[in-house]
């Protein structure tokens, strides 16, 4: 995607200028509704989701920020003194996170990432970013590979919100109903971003459960070893080791 089609990446550098209007988002259907904006995309640790707060403690060694945005997880870590490296496609996103403090920063898509993964203890998907990963199918491709490239110890720390309890960002009955009237995930979503008129290209993300994320990970070289989170509407945190 090139800047200027780059509608969340220019809003999350307008978010580090200090600016306050959120993003809209629209779906596939028509549907629009206002972003998160700022108070989310740049929240301290105060604000967080509360599984988020909950595993921050066990993000320890080097940890890999995947799908970092303007870097709210990184500098927390930053901050604590973590050995973290803040990883996103969008050019803008990564000089929204070096404008606000990251020091550490790659500029590249997670297809690129084999060969840099072996030296890292945790990989981070919060935010919501189990959603990367686009369908079930692109999730198992994409953990069974990270399972060939990590080190035996690394750790998979992946955050979702099921897609049935209104908590899901873009999610309601209708849609995920026609979702598996059309054989597809019922909380695989087409979206995109608008923002000071720009309008972002259409990308797909996935919302699962709990129980979906069971079924996804199985085979795939991980297993789930906790799942933290405080209600079925609220987004969780599934840490996965291998075996």
């Amino acid at each position: 995607m090139s800047p200027a089609e780059d509608a969340f990446g220019l809003a999350l550098v307008e978010w580090a200028r200090g600016a306050r209007a959120p993003e809209t988002v629209e779906r596939d259907d028509g549907y629009m509704e206002e972003g998160a904006g700022p108070e989310v995309y740049l929240a301290d640790v105060a604000g967080w989701p509360v599984a988020e707060q909950e595993v921050l403690g066990q993000l320890r060694g080097r940890v890999l920020d995947v799908g970092c945005g303007a870097g709210r997880v990184a500098l927390e870590l930053q901050r604590r003194g973590v050995d973290v490296v803040g990883l996103d496609g969008s050019p803008l996103a990564v000089e929204a996170a070096r404008l606000r403090g990251v020091k550490s920063l790659w500029c590249q898509n997670m297809e690129a990432l084999a060969g840099e993964l072996s030296s890292f203890d945790a990989l981070v998907l919060f935010g919501n970013n189990f959603g990367l990963f686009a369908t079930p199918e692109g999730a198992r491709s994409r953990l069974a590979a990270w399972a060939a490239a990590t080190n035996p110890e690394c750790r998979l720390f992946l955050e979702s919100t099921a897609p049935y309890f209104s908590g899901a960002p873009g999610m309601d009955r209708t849609y995920y109903r026609r979702n598996v009237e059309r054989g597809r995930s019922p909380g695989q979503v087409r979206l995109r971003y608008h923002y000071a008129g720009v309008v972002g290209e259409w990308f797909t993300w996935l919302f699962v459960s709990r129980e979906e994320i069971r079924r996804i990970v199985r085979g795939t070289g991980w297993h789930i070893t906790e799942i933290l989170g405080p209600g079925p509407d609220e987004p969780y945190v599934a840490i996965l080791a291998k075996g």
